[in-house]
């Protein structure tokens, strides 16, 4: 019954010993607050820059709101068929669901691009 009892002090010993070996903090290092470092974090950040995939985030977004939609529709289309009686003719989901993520694209694509000139003639103006 001892084993366990020493391996646990051993590992207490081990785990105070790495904290008195970390050194305390110099004169010469800066300490942020949280709220400062998120401020800062923020300040660096622009939204509209942030790349998903390689994608605008919200050209990203909009291709991923497309891909659900598309397989929504399907789900309605083939509802709608197999109530008609022509449950053998039901739509491809993936073809349907890759079709409104381009549509999904292109639409936020055009807003991305909108807004890019926008902000680039704010900026050439002030």
């Amino acid at each position: 019954m001892s084993e366990p009892n020493d391996k646990l002090e051993e590992q207490t010993e081990a785990e105070t010993n790495e904290l008195s070996a970390v050194p305390a903090e110099s004169e010469d290092q800066i300490v942020l607050t949280p709220e400062e470092a998120e401020e800062e974090i923020e300040e660096d950040l622009d939204p509209s820059e942030i790349r998903i995939f390689g994608l605008p985030r919200i050209c990203f977004h909009g291709a991923a709101l497309g891909v659900a939609l598309g397989y929504i529709l399907t789900g309605l289309i083939g509802m709608a068929l197999d109530k008609m009686g022509y449950g053998d003719k039901m739509p491809s989901a993936t073809i349907m669901a890759i079709i409104c993520a381009g549509i999904g694209y292109l639409i936020t694509k055009r807003m991305y691009n909108k807004r890019k000139a926008e902000k680039e003639q704010q900026n050439g103006e002030v």
